[in-house]
């Protein structure tokens, strides 16, 4: 029997199922690409500064409390919504605002908002898009943490709390597959957001490990770690604050890979940071005492890394890339790869 001729039959035994040669299926191809306010996250990412979040992806965002997974999310979204993806934010939290999403860019008049902290309405809510005529959906469930069965609240109104025992985290393993179909079916996008907690025993495995059970990890194509800290110029004054993201788990690129996102209070995210770097390591940008770097293209030298930013333009991020492309550059943590991978195994430890 051809190739062809099975795919018939199955198709015809199971009718609505996907079936498909592989180079022809539009599920296992990603033609579209959400960027990331930052260069040097696209890199990470994909290995490719200007590709970003894929189409029939789902992300994972982890930190703790105010380490930018909500800002992130909503700047992903506002990329989608120019490309024509509705966004569609589930707050399990109530902390999203019109103010909110207009200060990162998002057009609250062009975006579902939907308020739930029951995680089988956001079950329902997830069915409901499955079974819509529309596709190229951003969904944004922020956050995990924030979901709780409805029976908390019927237990609470009747005084008689019960413990969960596994029940929430089962309920969540269900809405995380759904969104899963929804976004590969529907050639949608999905991030959602949860939170790092301490290991009490973190001498024998890794220091932080992520909440919402083993399938919030096991589910998503790549999770990315957020940690923020502090900005602070020569004179000790804050200016706004560095978030380092890292993929845990990455199904595009190789994991563990690590940049420094930078948020100035004044003027916002920086997006080309991190190219100077890259442009140095690249022998584009020559790197020499008490800060003075030449443009090894032009011959033009200027003292500190601000001003050899301005050589960051369309053709040297062009070039940039091409060197990534040629060399397969990686900023990959070591030490953390070594935590988090099992030596004997090869698995991730999350």
């Amino acid at each position: 029997m051809s190739l062809l001729d099975l795919k018939k039959k199955i198709e015809k035994a199971s009718k609505g199922i996907h079936v498909s040669i592989l180079s022809e299926s539009d599920i296992a191809h990603v033609s579209e690409w959400i960027p990331t306010p930052s260069y040097d996250l696209n890199r990470v990412l994909t290995g490719n500064l200007f590709k970003g979040l894929p189409e029939k992806s789902l992300t994972y965002l982890v930190g703790v409390e105010a380490s930018f997974k909500s800002s992130f999310s909503c700047l992903c979204a506002a990329n989608a919504q120019k490309q024509g993806y509705t966004p569609i934010v589930i707050d399990s939290e109530g902390a999203w605002t019109g103010d909110f999403v207009k200060r990162w860019g998002l057009d609250p008049d062009n975006m579902l908002y939907i308020y739930e902290p029951f995680v089988d309405n956001v079950c329902a809510t997830i069915a409901q898009l499955i079974d819509s005529d529309d596709e190229k959906f951003i969904i944004i469930l922020d956050s995990l943490g924030g979901l709780e069965n409805e029976k908390l609240l019927t237990d609470a109104t009747s005084g008689d709390v019960k413990a969960d025992q596994g029940g929430l985290q089962k309920r969540i393993k269900r809405l995380l597959k759904l969104m899963l179909n929804l976004i590969k079916k529907k050639k949608s996008i999905g991030i959602y957001t949860g939170h790092m907690y301490g290991n009490p025993g973190a001498s024998y495995g890794p220091t932080e490990s992520i909440g919402g059970g083993k399938f919030a990890a096991l589910a998503p194509d790549t999770i990315i770690q957020l940690k923020k800290s502090k900005n602070i110029d020569k004179d000790k004054n804050v200016i706004g604050n560095l978030v380092t993201a890292t993929t845990l788990k990455n199904r595009f690129y190789p994991a563990f890979n690590q940049c420094i996102i930078d948020i100035n209070y004044t003027d916002g995210i920086q997006r080309k940071a991190g190219m100077v770097e890259l442009a140095i390591k690249a022998g584009y940008i020559d790197k020499a005492g008490a800060g003075w770097m030449t443009n090894t293209i032009t011959n033009e030298k200027v003292q500190g890394e601000l001003k050899a930013e301005a050589w960051i333009n369309d053709d040297m991020l062009n070039k940039l890339n091409e060197f990534l492309e040629d060399t397969g550059y990686s900023t990959i943590n070591e030490e953390l790869k070594e935590e988090l991978v099992d030596a004997e195994t090869g698995e991730v430890k999350l």
